[in-house]
């Protein structure tokens, strides 16, 4: 039975190395379906490959409707395929999870390979509560339905000791940041971790009361948010 393989990459700009483990598994490969195909090239120049980077098949996978089907002929007609993010671990936050759900559907053998995720580092880093959490993805970006969210997650926050991934767009981070710190309750703690696996990664934890004697710059840094007590 052929499988797909979820291939995580790097999180740093910089990719010196694949940051993944069991690439012994995929060196046979010879079809990919990606993000972005330029970013893509550099991941698996990195890998090791038996089948040089110019005789490799690589299909790009985006927001926008295609068919998803003809994507994974190459599945159906019994060859291994690897699916690659451009950043971190592929179908979280990511479309690829269109083309797992349709692998599952012709009952073809998913293969996740370990890797960096910059959700559970920025979660392990954080101190806030690991034990029950949710990744809430992108808010609204209308103000006042992004309000009502933060809120709704405030509510699980406390009442649940829940704590909250948040991601968002890198030129909009320092208007997330001024609506959390805003509509947060004074005693809730955000972490903020910015550019994880770079030479200039950061993670700060401080309560929105803390918080809001000053805000850092973070735009168009790679962010994840996470809110808890």
């Amino acid at each position: 039975m052929s499988q797909l393989f979820l291939i995580p990459t790097t999180l740093a700009n910089n990719i010196d190395h694949a940051g993944i483990s069991q690439t012994e598994k995929i060196k046979h490969l010879q079809y990919f379906i990606v993000e972005t195909a330029k970013t893509a090239r550099a991941h698996l120049k990195q890998l090791g490959l038996d089948t040089p980077l110019q005789q490799l098949n690589i299909s790009e996978l985006n927001k926008h409707s295609q068919n998803i089907e003809e994507l994974i002929k190459p599945l159906l007609d019994g060859h291994d395929v690897g699916l690659i993010s451009d950043c971190g671990m592929p179908a979280i936050a990511d479309p690829g999870s269109k083309v797992v759900r349709l692998a599952h559907k012709h009952h073809l053998q998913v293969s996740p390979l370990a890797g960096p995720s910059s959700l559970m580092m920025a979660l392990m880093a954080s101190g806030v509560n690991g034990q029950s959490f949710a990744f809430t993805g992108y808010l609204p970006i209308d103000t006042v339905e992004r309000k009502k969210q933060i809120k709704r997650l405030e509510e699980l926050v406390l009442k649940y000791d829940q704590s909250q991934i948040i991601i968002e767009t890198p030129f909009r981070n320092n208007q997330l940041l001024q609506a959390l710190v805003e509509t947060l309750s004074p005693q809730i703690y955000i972490s903020i971790s910015t550019n994880l696996m770079n030479e200039n990664e950061g993670v700060i934890t401080k309560s929105v009361s803390e918080w809001k004697k000053a805000l850092p710059d973070i735009n168009k840094q790679e962010a994840v948010f996470i809110v808890g007590v």
